[in-house]
């Protein structure tokens, strides 16, 4: 029944040699079931003794991370573990097998990590350089290009400009050949193409149109694959990534005075990030300037491939497989720091006692003689010597019990919806186990179609048959983890849908009917003795009053489930007061509330079953109405005008009875509680607590598991445990009194003149039992007014709440019939028509509208709505009333946890 109940959690010490510690939360790690309390949360971690462990281990793990960045880059497969716990045992026993400790990986790994990381990165910082120098080269060589291309042979002729003389007499005078008149300089570069547009018009404004510029993109298909797939994305192709491109500029302005314009222009470049370049004044230059760069080119290919190749080198020593992991070791080294970092991070929750380390933990109560074997165990593989004790303590007061449940992939998703209002208290009943059953089942009332709960049943039984196939695909993580209650939801969906006796707003006709026509007449009478086998009936799809016959039926059916399920929340409240024996709650909670929502609600759902059970036929006007018999009863002494549902005295006597009882209810839950809490208060005979202690031993012979070595003293676990005790209250003591006195000092300040304390500080306990919720008893001052307008709200909330929560069932009607009247109007609207008629033409258009809109609407938008709806029954309308939702979760200190949740987008 741990289920229905949390597990028997007790409250541990462990004392442990510095030495043993190490190998002993190894071990309690695998174990998976203890909660280290951290001795001193607010101090800074900085400060703690294994915090440079912690901080070399995050090193590593980020420099494993860049391997395995890098291996993506050149799509190196890393082999990943599928199934941490059995990674955990193959590797206990592959550190056994080659003779080794441990403790010992942590060094190994860093150490071998350290120079193949300084390697790698040492190359990959040679093969950016190689690659900058190589894109340099390249976009060089394509600027002569461009620029021999636009500028033509007339940039390298001497006397390119030519001077005419004006004509002399009519008769031309000879053609001379002289120096430029005009002295055109030229700049050219390469600029981002996402920029060049920009560039061009920035250069046109300087120059104020005198500069002619002239851009080319520069053709990226030539680079060869190396440089393309370092020095561009390895996952975009070159003509794509426009981020990297370039584009060749070539600007021409007039030089002599205009040396300001130069300037400019060099300005606009460097702006720009430009690489600008010069250009040969000699076409044999120019050859040779080309025939340099393609050396150059050629040079960094090699060098490309020669470095790539080294990193790979690299790279695949750590994507080796691991043949008795089946891992590659790139994956072995990366777990194994994780683990390490989680190891750590518990021992840092520990007190240092010089070489000696004590700290406490919680764990169920089932497990103590695996931690007792598991210390033996350790303590004979080490010779003998001592590995530490675990002393059962009591746990000290304020302290709230974590709360531990066993969970399966069955069960997981419903506790995860109770967990995500609230996690139980320690000990009370587990709404987990009862949302199995209620909400799949308020799903299906609310979604109840043979033919939408059939779809999603089948989809669901699918995910469940196909499970250990799709979890391994990331899509599939999420849906695989939900399977069974989709699997529910369905089923229950499909059940509610045949007693529907709705299939996608179409009846089925299998057992016939029990009402017959009537001759020349569109009425039909009921067969007498028929009974309809299972569901309704489908004439009632076809007959007149088919809404309002619908419409009754899943509203009262609604306030029956919800007044039913209700009293079922008071009765497990009643159940939870009798375990914690609280028989104040009981008699003064328990008992008005129960009494009080079966007089009143439970009676109003008695009526509507004893209406249904009746027949009505030829005296209608006699029905009586539900609604306005519950109003009848405060508003008129529980008269029934007339229109009983039985012996008319009988009722209405009845009816004065929860008349009277229910307002009785009402002050027995308001009054007598706070007033017994208050004497019990000032009479003392409330919360005697003892302080904590250390349980006495109930075997002697655990004491002989733990075997000391020959030479050590023993250790007074006790003393320690006290001295420990007194040197933490002493530290919070200190704490609270600077604090106080930084407050005084404030509020000096603030005032202007002396504040003098008009208390002294008092004793509080340790940090580690002021981290729960619960109210204290010792120092804490006992609020009269506080408790009395808590019992005021408490009264008030359950009796406006019987009332708003039963109408809030009624969500159960609207969404059922808003569900059935969708499927109704797609279906008639799309390919009803068409079906009746014959037009083909119809049904060719409305089938892929008739799909998309189930699709769409129903089996999404719908399934969401109905899920939500669901949801807030459960929360609020069920659990409020047992269900407190302010326990702490059971957080074990757990390896396979901690791996299973680590990042998975390094």
């Amino acid at each position: 029944m741990s289920f229905f109940r949390s597990e028997t959690m007790a409250y541990y010490q462990i004392v442990v040699p510095k030495e043993s510690a190490w190998n002993v939360f190894n071990e309690m790690g695998k174990l998976s079931m203890v909660q280290v309390v951290d001795m001193s949360p607010d101090e800074p971690h900085v400060n703690r003794p294994f915090y440079q462990y912690i901080r070399r281990a995050d090193e590593v793990i980020s420099k494993l991370n860049v391997l395995e960045v890098e291996m993506l880059k050149y799509k190196i497969k890393n082999l990943k573990c599928s199934d941490y716990q059995q990674f955990l045992e193959r590797m206990s026993q592959y550190t056994k097998d080659i003779n080794q400790s441990e403790d010992k990986w942590f060094d190994l790994i860093e150490s071998t990590l350290d120079e193949k990381y300084s390697q790698l990165i040492e190359q990959i910082q040679n093969l950016e350089q190689i690659c900058v120098r190589k894109n340099t080269l390249f976009e060089h060589k394509a600027v002569l290009i461009k620029s021999k291309e636009v500028l033509g042979p007339t940039y390298y002729t001497k006397g390119r400009n030519v001077a005419i003389n004006p004509q002399i007499g009519g008769v031309p005078d000879q053609q001379k050949v002289v120096q430029p008149l005009y002295n055109l300089n030229y700049l050219v570069g390469v600029v981002d193409r996402l920029e060049a547009n920009r560039f061009k018009r920035m250069v046109f404004r300087a120059s104020k149109g005198n500069a002619w510029i002239v851009l080319s993109d520069i053709e990226y298909s030539r680079i060869d694959a190396s440089l393309e797939s370092v020095n561009l994305d390895s996952d975009k192709s070159a003509s794509k990534n426009l981020e990297k491109q370039r584009t060749v500029f070539l600007i021409v302005y007039t030089g002599g005075g205009q040396d300001f314009l130069r300037a400019k222009l060099n300005k606009i470049c460097d702006s720009f990030n430009c690489a600008k370049f010069v250009l040969p004044d000699d076409p044999q230059l120019l050859v040779q300037k080309t025939l340099e760069l393609d050396l150059s080119l050629d040079e960094c290919d090699n060098l490309l491939r020669l470095t790539t190749v080294k990193i790979k080198e690299l790279l695949l020593e750590y994507a080796q497989i691991q043949p008795q992991l089946k891992i590659s070791l790139l994956e072995m080294s990366k777990l194994l720091m994780v683990k390490e970092k989680a190891l750590y991070t518990n021992l840092n929750y520990l007190y240092q006692k010089e070489r000696i380390y004590i700290g406490f933990f919680w764990a169920p109560k089932h497990v103590e003689g695996e931690l007792h074997h598991m210390l033996h165990q350790l303590s004979v593989s080490q010779g003998n010597t001592s590995v530490g004790q675990i002393i059962e303590l009591e746990p000290p007061e304020k302290v709230l019990t974590p709360t531990y449940f066993k969970i399966n992939e069955f069960n997981y998703v419903f506790q995860e919806i109770v967990n995500t209002y609230g996690i139980p208290r320690y000990k009370e009943i587990n709404p987990g186990m009862f949302a199995v059953m209620f909400f799949p089942f308020m799903f299906g009332i609310m979604f109840g179609d043979i033919g939408h709960g059939g779809v999603l049943f089948i989809l669901a039984f699918l995910l469940v048959k196909n499970s250990d196939t799709l979890r391994k695909l990331p899509d599939f993580a999420g849906l695989i983890q939900v399977r069974y209650l989709f699997l529910l939801m369905g089923l229950c969906a499909l059940y509610c849908g045949i007693i529907y006796n709705d299939f996608m707003s179409l009846t089925w006709n299998i057992f016939g009917s029990c009402f017959e026509n009537v001759p020349d007449s569109e009425e039909t009478v009921y067969i007498k003795g028929c009974t309809y086998p299972i569901g309704f009936d489908p004439k009632w799809y076809i007959a007149s009053n088919e809404l309002n016959f619908f419409n009754s039926f899943k509203m009262k059916f609604a306030i029956i489930y919800g007044v039913s399920q209700m009293i079922f929340g008071i009765l497990l409240k009643g159940v939870n007061n009798l375990y914690f024996k609280d028989y104040l709650s009981f008699i003064f909670e328990f008992l008005p509330q129960l009494i009080f929502m079966c007089i009143t609600f439970g009676y109003m759902a008695i009526m509507i079953m004893l209406k249904w059970g009746q027949s009505w036929e030829d005296r209608t006007d006699k029905a009586p109405s539900i609604i306005n018999s519950m109003i009848n009863i405060p508003l008129q002494g529980g008269s029934t005008e007339g229109k009983p549902l039985f012996d008319l005295e009988s009722q209405e006597s009845l009816q004065q009875s929860i008349l009277f009882w229910s307002f009785l209810c009402i002050p027995w839950m308001l009054i007598p509680k706070p007033i017994i809490e208050v004497f019990q208060h000032y009479s003392g005979k409330k919360h005697d607590k003892k302080p904590s202690k250390a349980l006495e031993p109930k075997d002697e012979s655990k004491e002989a598991l733990l075997p000391m070595q020959q030479g050590q003293k023993s250790i007074n676990q006790s003393a320690l445990a006290e001295e420990l005790r007194l040197q933490l209250i002493q530290k919070e003591k200190e704490k609270e009194l600077k604090r106080k006195q930084l407050e005084e000092q404030r509020l000096k300040e603030q005032a202007g003149e002396d504040i003098q304390p008009k208390d002294q500080p008092q004793q509080i306990l340790p940090k580690q039992q002021e981290q729960s919720g619960g109210h204290g008893h010792g120092h804490e001052e006992f609020d009269i007014g506080e408790l009395a307008v808590h019992q005021i709200i408490e009264t008030i909330e359950f009796v406006l709440g019987s009332i708003s929560n039963t109408a809030s069932y009624l969500r159960l009607w609207a969404l059922s019939l808003a569900h059935g009247q969708l499927a109704k109007v797609f279906f008639e609207k799309c390919i009803g028509a068409g079906i009746v008629d014959g037009n083909v033409i119809v049904l060719v258009i409305g089938w892929p509208i008739f799909l998309h809109c189930t699709i769409g609407v129903l089996m999404c938008m719908d399934l969401m709505e109905c899920f939500l709806h669901a949801l807030r029954l459960q929360w609020v309308e069920f659990q409020s009333k047992f269900y407190k939702a302010d326990g702490i979760k059971f957080m074990p200190f757990s390896f396979k946890e901690v791996l299973t949740n680590q990042p998975k987008d390094q």
